[in-house]
């Protein structure tokens, strides 16, 4: 035990001053007795001055357990604050993943949507490359075999503040300008806003909806070029119409107001009259949510529009019809002047159209058929303005079959093992045959057309094969045969053999 130095000297003085208290007689033997005091504290201190250690003994050094209890605790304390971190890092990714745009890329074209969907820009598109073969071109007056760009439109669509559509589609292909007898630069531009599925409303250019294989897409085709049919029901043209689906989707309807067009063409605008063409559509799918796979793709409806349509000598608003080989088989006259051969025939007054159609889709087979019935007042601009109510006919059957076993259907097929060079995969092989007729009225000829260089009627059959490579690339061939009666040209007499082959791409 260390005692302090300050407290040996307080007793040392303590007891000096009890000494000095005695007398000076006694000096002697006060001297002695301090004396052996002192020693006696001088014992003391050596004593106390041997229990004190010598030094501070070391601490003992920690055990392993000790020491791996302390790393491990440390490594906690570190994953505790990595954990926090990433925590903190998810935080601010979703963060910003609420706001940041999303690109992607695929099969189905280029997107560009706002994290949270009610925003979106599509690129997409198809292109056609044909080739269409005559074997009797050599035959006078008929066309000669050639390459030619069918059809080239890029599709810009999106969706804007969730509910509103758009779509604008342009074509670049031969022959294409910005008139509206060619069809026009512009295919598609239009405005869809869905209030509800039961409820929505287009405005703008689009299809009117009225001929089946009209309203199919052209990069879903069956046969290269569509039939008759197509030729008796207006193509895109300027209006606006409500649209929806009712029972879940098991009964589509359309109907809406349109500048009106010829029996197969498009308009950008209306110059010649005031009045306007109505259109409507029902289109029935009762079983499509049936488990029954024989009546689950079946189809069925009817079409029709209702109007007054006015021509003059520069825009006649009457159209010619065309053959499978897209030859010119039948026209009203055109001209200068009051004889039966010069006098113009324009359209002048009521004009209705009716079309029942269906579809069928069972596995791999599909059929599809639509009649078509245009009763049309057209003026012979002779002397006395004649006029005549004419009534022209088109129908046609088409069957489909995929050698691959995949399910058929009206929209757009996927291979089950798309092409690969070198892979087991060959794509999907479709199988096709059709036959089309189009019947001109009677009383068309000889004061609104020529006989001799206009077909009565044309009977068309074709077969062809479809080779989808994969959901983007597909090749067709087609044979076409046509009857067109008798006449004084080539193409009447002999009648159409036409081949006629596609390369198409679309995203």
């Amino acid at each position: 035990m260390n005692i302090p130095r300050w407290l040996a000297a307080a007793a040392l003085s303590a007891s000096l001053a009890g000494t000095f208290t005695t007398s000076a007689d006694d000096s002697s033997a006060t001297i002695a007795a301090l004396l052996q005091r002192i020693g006696q504290l001088e014992e003391k201190v050596v004593a106390l001055e041997k229990t004190r250690p010598s030094a501070v003994s070391p601490a003992p050094a920690p055990s392993a357990a000790t020491v791996d209890a302390a790393r491990i605790a440390s490594l906690e304390q570190q994953v505790k604050v990595l954990d926090r971190k990433n925590e903190l890092a998810h935080e601010a990714a979703t963060e910003k993943a609420k706001t940041a745009p999303v690109l992607t890329a695929g099969p189905g074209g280029f997107q560009l949507r706002s994290a949270d969907t009610n925003f979106v820009i599509k690129l997409r598109g198809y292109a056609q490359a044909d080739a269409r073969f005559f074997p009797d071109d050599n035959a006078g007056g008929t066309v000669n075999d050639q390459f030619l760009m069918r059809r080239v439109r890029p599709i810009l669509e999106g969706t804007l503040y969730e509910k509103y559509d758009f779509r604008i589609m342009t074509d670049f292909a031969s022959g294409i300008t910005s008139s509206a007898a060619n069809n026009g630069f512009l295919q598609d531009g239009y405005l869809t806003a869905r209030f509800y599925p039961e409820f929505q409303v287009q405005a703008g250019k689009f299809k009117e909806p009225v001929g089946l294989e009209r309203l199919q897409s052209g990069a879903n085709l069956l046969f290269i070029e569509r039939a008759y049919p197509t030729q008796l029901v207006p193509n895109r043209d300027v209006g606006f119409q409500v649209q929806g689906d009712l029972a879940g989707g098991r009964l589509n309807y359309q109907v809406g107001a349109f500048n009106g067009v010829a029996n197969g063409g498009s308009g950008d605008a209306d110059t010649t009259d005031d009045d306007k063409d109505i259109a409507a559509r029902l289109f029935a799918t009762p079983f499509k949510d049936s488990d029954n796979n024989w009546i689950r793709g079946l189809g069925f409806g009817v079409a029709g529009t209702l109007g007054d349509q006015e021509g003059n000598a520069t825009a006649s608003n009457l159209r010619s019809a065309v053959s499978p080989g897209q030859q010119r088989i039948f026209g009203y006259r055109s001209g200068a002047g009051t004889n039966a051969a010069t006098a113009n025939v324009v359209a002048d007054g009521r004009i209705w159209r009716v079309s029942p159609q269906f579809y069928h889709y069972i596995g791999p087979f599909g059929i599809l058929g639509e009649f078509v019935v245009s009763n049309q007042q057209v003026r012979r601009d002779d002397g006395a303005k004649t006029f005549a109510q004419l009534e022209n006919t088109a129908w046609q059957v088409a069957a489909s079959w995929f050698l691959t076993g995949e399910d058929n259907s009206f929209k757009a097929v996927a291979p089950r093992k798309p092409f690969t060079l070198g892979g087991e995969g060959w794509g999907a092989f479709e199988v096709a045959a059709r036959i089309s007729q189009l019947d001109i009225d009677d009383a068309t000829f000889p004061l609104y057309a020529n006989a001799a260089s206009a077909a009565t009627r044309a009977t068309s059959w074709g077969v062809g094969l479809n080779w989808h490579l994969n959901k983007n690339i597909k090749a067709g061939l087609d044979y076409e045969q046509t009857d067109l009666g008798s006449g004084s040209s080539p193409l009447l007499d002999h009648g159409e053999k036409a081949v006629l082959t596609r390369a198409q791409v679309s995203f």
